[in-house]
């Protein structure tokens, strides 16, 4: 049996619980707010986009998997073709599985724990696992230049606007929120409002670059065996 992957439907799926995500996040932080009263209200932490092991944190980790799947088909793709890019997506392919796992497990925290020995955690790096985080991209992206400049025009941009759209949370909002916590805590309303978009900045990233995947792809076709 024959399975065909429609882009479209995958992404409007993914695009709908995302918005449904951050919609209960929001109506959930107005209603904490105006309580006024955490020990009454702690199942706010179910739908929270800022807590861990939750239903947004597995919904993200799911986003990071199947963009993972998605590189390792590329992979497939470029071998029958005869190309030899599938080393670059197979990279890629484990780069996004460390990412889900990052997601669920929260590697970041651990190594942040470890820059704090060696950088101060004030103001904009009061979350120093960004520094880290950074030099690793940096090195992925040195590594992955000549891939990705050889790669037509427009799948390059393409690439480029959805790591722009996921690092723009990842990194922007994240040092801002950083700051937010570093002078007034965790608890104030534009801290979540920095966390809020900053993870849906990150969710509809990957979701952008699912979506070029699968075009890349030109659709999926998966068979199963009876």
């Amino acid at each position: 049996m024959k399975i065909k992957l429609q882009p479209i439907y995958i992404i409007r799926f993914l695009s709908i619980v995302s918005i449904l995500l951050i919609i209960l996040n929001s109506i959930m932080l107005v209603i904490y707010f105006y309580i006024d009263n955490p020990d009454t209200f702690d199942f706010i932490q179910m739908v929270d986009l800022d807590q861990e092991a939750n239903l947004p944190t597995l919904f993200s980790s799911i986003l990071f998997m199947i963009s993972a799947l998605l590189f390792y088909l590329l992979s497939k793709k470029s071998q029958i073709e005869h190309q030899n890019q599938g080393i670059y997506w197979i990279g890629l392919s484990i780069v996004f599985i460390f990412l889900g796992f990052d997601e669920s497990a929260t590697i970041h925290e651990t190594i942040g724990d470890w820059t704090e020995q060696f950088v101060g955690t004030v103001g904009y790096l009061h979350y120093p696992w960004v520094i880290s985080y950074s030099i690793l991209i940096g090195i992925l992206g040195l590594l992955y230049f000549q891939f990705f400049i050889k790669m037509e025009h427009k799948i390059f941009w393409s690439f480029m606007q959805a790591a722009l759209i996921f690092l723009s949370g990842a990194i922007g909002f994240e040092l801002l929120g950083a700051k937010e916590a570093s002078l007034h805590s965790s608890e104030t309303m534009l801290y979540c409002y920095y966390y809020t978009i900053e993870e849906s900045l990150e969710m509809f990233g990957v979701i952008y670059l699912i979506h070029i995947l699968l075009r890349l792809l030109d659709g999926v076709n998966i068979e199963i065996e009876n």
